[in-house]
């Protein structure tokens, strides 16, 4: 793959920003693609957008619904 397609294939900060908000809806109504968020938040962000996530960041989806269960109250990173 040559640098340009690499660099086409790699997920921006504003493509991340509005793939968590897609993600965060379809999440609300799918309960699969919820639970590939909690599992794999890389693949679940790369089936939104077609693109990965760059080497170096990490993402973690919390389900605050769990966290409303247990009494505790974190934040998505």
């Amino acid at each position: 793959m040559e640098r340009s397609e690499m660099d086409e294939a790699i997920l921006t900060e504003e493509e991340l920003q509005r793939a968590v908000r897609r993600i965060f809806k379809l999440s609300q109504t799918d309960p699969e693609f919820r639970t590939l968020c909690l599992s794999n938040p890389n693949e679940a962000i790369q089936r939104i957008t077609g693109k990965t996530v760059p080497v170096g960041v990490k993402i973690q989806f919390l389900d605050s619904a769990s966290n409303e269960a247990d009494g505790s109250r974190d934040a998505a990173t």
